[in-house]
């Protein structure tokens, strides 16, 4: 939620091409739709009977864990394109694969989500990185699911971390490490929130709007921050965009700069549960 190498790179150009160049096959990635749509996202919802989809919406994002293979399947039927939300940036010990976290990862609790602890994403750098392999794993569990696209929360540890642990410049390598691992999986991949990281540029000297795939982010409207989002619009991407209160939600800005932007509860609950709220430009 909002809180307020190289080589592999090279391997990822070659593949966009079809073989690699050395034998390998790189997994094809198709990219979420672009353009203006209705879309929604529920990743609130624990099982797949409290889901309900919206008339004429194009994409959906649903976490990861509680999603099963058969209601991707099945969203992928109905031509949706089902984003995997996981969680890159932050510890939750309600996850199957949270005792794998070690204490020296978690720097500091998530004021907002309490029982959540922000990582070292710097780890990932390390050799034999514990969060790097729990990542990886993530990022196959979407893959296996079928779903289309990844969305990694929580990318700014940089400002969630108090006292400048991490740099931004690190942050922003992190976050195009991220990107890379999806790819070469064949997952395209949402940048999450981070607004002002759009144009900078990870260790492999790209910028993140040009590594990612598009880009969402939570009350740009009320921050006053969806003009860097339109970034990806002009590369042909989708910018997504809630508001958490309904007030804040612009839809006339929203149309002028090509994002796709809604209301939504808090919660993010299913489409059948009585706390869903869903308001769409």
């Amino acid at each position: 939620m909002k809180t307020r190498g190289l080589g592999l790179n090279a391997l990822l150009v070659w593949g966009l091409m079809g073989e690699s160049g050395l034998g390998l096959t790189i997994p094809h990635v198709r990219p979420p739709p672009a353009g203006l749509y209705s879309w929604d996202w529920q990743i609130g919802a624990r099982t797949a009977a409290l889901l309900s989809i919206p008339a004429g919406i194009r994409l959906i994002d649903l976490d990861g864990f509680e999603t099963s293979a058969a209601t991707v399947t099945a969203l992928r039927r109905q031509g949706l394109y089902p984003v995997c939300y996981i969680n890159a940036g932050s510890y939750e010990p309600y996850r199957s694969d949270s005792p794998r976290y070690p204490a020296r990862l978690k720097l500091g609790v998530d004021p907002d989500w309490t029982d959540e602890a922000f990582v070292d994403v710097r780890d990932v750098f390390r050799p034999d990185s514990v969060l790097a392999d729990i990542l990886r794993k993530r990022l196959a569990m979407c893959h296996g699911k079928g779903f289309a696209a990844v969305e990694p929360d929580n990318l700014q540890n940089d400002e969630n971390v108090p006292g400048g642990v991490i740099s931004t410049q690190q942050q922003v390598d992190f976050n195009g490490w991220l990107a890379d691992e999806a790819h070469a999986l064949g997952l395209a991949i949402f940048q999450k929130n981070g607004p002002d990281k759009v144009l900078l540029r990870d260790r492999t000297g790209q910028r993140l709007v040009d590594k990612f795939d598009g880009i969402l982010n939570e009350s740009c409207h009320e921050f006053d921050e969806c003009a860097p989002l339109a970034e990806y619009v002009k590369r042909g991407k989708p910018a997504l965009n809630v508001e958490y209160r309904q007030k804040f939600l612009n839809c006339a800005e929203a149309r002028r700069l090509g994002i796709n932007s809604m209301f939504r509860d808090l919660y993010l609950r299913g489409g059948r549960e009585a706390e869903y709220r869903r308001v769409t430009c």
